[in-house]
């Protein structure tokens, strides 16, 4: 007379299932994402945009990318380039875009500024401006900067200083809108709003060589 399996092998069983199907599922998405992602490329690349006013997305969070894409589709974000671009995609669409770029290896990024600005940018990044209540921004995007997935803080090392710059730029001047576009965009408005073009700039040149 066999014995019954037990419930601790029966459940292993269907755990390695649940695995297994979704690394399936995920790949399906992946594959799909690329396919959607091609006219990403034209200004973004795959690896590495071409030019540095537009970001690099490859291993980007899959959270924040879905956010940023549903924000410029629905209106909650704007630019004349990408809101256009967001506005035909489904939900399907975006979340198999974000996790194709999610899982694209980034290349390194370079220091081009000078060694002084790369320390101010590295001082503001590791341990803040207490005195102005501003934060290591490492406690929220890591030691290397590669941001946290499930709290959609992005991945910002590698990325290009100029378009960094843009987009401190961007927070710092709708610091009166803050509230409307979200916690985490009040969170990096509140931030930049405490800093000087020179510390943004010291920033971005710093984050562009991190990893």
């Amino acid at each position: 007379m066999q014995n019954k399996p037990s419930s601790i092998v029966i459940f292993a069983c269907a755990v390695l299932f649940l695995i297994t199907n979704k690394t399936f599922a995920d790949d399906e998405a992946i594959k799909s994402g690329q396919t959607k992602a091609m006219a990403c490329t034209a200004c973004h690349g795959v690896e590495n945009s071409n030019n540095p006013e537009w970001p690099n997305l490859s291993q980007q969070s899959t959270r924040y990318l879905i956010e940023q894409l549903h924000a410029f589709r629905d209106g909650i974000r704007k630019n004349a380039l990408m809101s256009p671009q967001a506005m035909g995609l489904t939900d399907q669409d975006i979340v198999e875009i974000a996790k194709y770029y999610n899982s694209v290896p980034a290349k390194k990024g370079k220091i081009t500024a000078a060694d002084n600005v790369i320390e101010l940018g590295q001082s503001i990044y590791r341990g803040g401006i207490a005195d102005r209540g501003v934060p290591a921004c490492m406690s929220c995007h890591g030691p290397n900067g590669l941001g946290v997935d499930r709290s959609g803080y992005p991945k910002i090392s590698g990325q290009h200083a100029k378009y960094l710059y843009h987009v401190l730029e961007e927070y710092k001047e709708d610091y009166d809108e803050r509230e409307e576009r979200g916690k985490n965009f009040s969170i990096m408005s509140t931030i930049s709003f405490k800093l000087s073009n020179k510390e943004m700039k010291a920033l971005s040149e710093y984050l562009q060589g991190l990893y």
